[in-house]
């Protein structure tokens, strides 16, 4: 009963989120905690437009929602390990590009479970980045392997929206274009601080380890350097990003880890977002009263989360956007009937509470006259 409950309150924010326009998802959602009772309704797996959305809300989710969204959102991993697999079998468009970016959701869940010290949002301090690996150089060596890992993920993604788009055309202005690159705000949110915490990892390792033990570290880093430098100036120069969001730039060279002293020289990249408020990053977040249209007909709330059939996908394996009519009336006819058994559920909670406390009263009355 409370999953429907919030599955109404927050569908007009959830819907207009996740739909099967190729537009960018806009920026100030941020998801819900019952963001999984409605993603169970959406047909994710025959619409690859609106598993792309679905995959950039729940990576915002990830980064900015409460800690316990990750840990309940690995009740899914099967399923999103299913679907990856699927849509990994088309070789373009937003299929193969949805199961790179579910790969990377579930890599990155699994890392924050290994790694709880980890925020979602990867932002953690020198004195914390030190208690992750308990002064165990072992671990250390351990999670610099599993950030490698998780940062691979992030560049796979970087690089298949890049070598989707045609670059010769100005992308970045249109619908598509905006589309498929929103998510990698996210992206370069999160490999700054993989980036930046692989580099004083490797310092520190290098100051325990002989320098051959670290060889294959040290051939790994210089790889995602080259890929991660080339992808942030790429980035750099889109349109889109520049109002949205200023992404720094690497260094000209990598550090040299063989020397203890250039870890001074080691600057942290840092992603500033503006805080003009025609910036969709630093949209007002609409507290959930004011979510709830009661005046819209049930009909409109689920062609807001469904989208409406009048949408064309030429990703849709079924040739159907979202659900068959007769499919919307019958969930149309059973929410209807939860929403009443709900109203008569509140009503006789009611009745119990008045009773109660006149119940509670009666007592104290004859307790003063004893």
């Amino acid at each position: 009963s409370c999953g429907l409950i919030y599955f109404l309150c927050f569908s007009p924010l959830f819907s207009s989120a996740i739909n099967t326009q190729e537009v960018a998802v806009k920026e100030k959602h941020k998801g819900a905690h019952t963001f999984w009772a409605a993603v169970n309704r959406l047909p994710l797996s025959s619409n690859a437009v609106l598993c792309w959305k679905f995959c950039h809300v729940f990576h915002k989710l990830l980064r900015d929602g409460h800690p316990n969204v990750i840990k309940d959102s690995m009740r899914n991993k099967a399923d999103l390990t299913d679907m990856s697999r699927m849509w990994g079998h088309l070789s373009e468009g937003y299929g193969k590009l949805c199961s790179i970016y579910l790969k990377l959701l579930i890599t990155k869940m699994e890392f924050h479970i290994k790694n709880p010290r980890f925020p979602g949002n990867l932002q953690m301090s020198n004195r914390q980045l030190d208690e992750a690996g308990e002064n165990d150089v072992n671990n250390f060596f351990q999670l610099t392997v599993e950030m490698f890992d998780y940062l691979e993920c992030e560049l796979n993604l970087f690089l298949g929206v890049f070598s989707s788009l045609d670059m010769s055309r100005s992308v970045s202005v249109t619908a598509a274009g905006q589309c498929r690159l929103a998510p990698l705000i996210q992206v370069i949110l999160d490999c700054s601080h993989l980036y930046d915490y692989t580099v004083k990892l490797l310092f520190k390792l290098h100051s325990c380890l002989p320098a051959d033990t670290l060889q294959g570290h040290r051939d790994r880093f210089q790889e995602q350097f080259k890929k991660l430098k080339s992808l942030f100036y790429r980035s750099s120069n889109l349109q889109y990003f520049k109002r949205l969001i200023q992404i720094p730039q690497l260094p000209e060279n990598p550090p040299n880890f063989l020397r203890a002293s250039a870890l001074s020289e080691h600057i942290s990249p840092v992603v500033v977002i503006p805080a003009e408020s025609s910036s969709p990053e630093s949209e007002h977040v609409v507290e959930t009263d004011d979510l709830v249209d009661t005046d819209a007909p049930l009909e409109t709330k689920f062609d807001d989360l469904f989208g409406t059939s009048a949408a064309i996908d030429p990703f849709n394996f079924n040739s159907q956007n979202g659900m068959r009519k007769d499919d919307k009336d019958r969930l149309i006819e059973q929410l209807t009937r939860e929403i009443q058994a709900l109203k008569e559920e509140l009503e006789s909670f009611r009745l119990e509470v008045k009773t109660a406390a006149f119940s509670n009263f009666i007592q104290a009355a004859s307790s003063q006259n004893v």
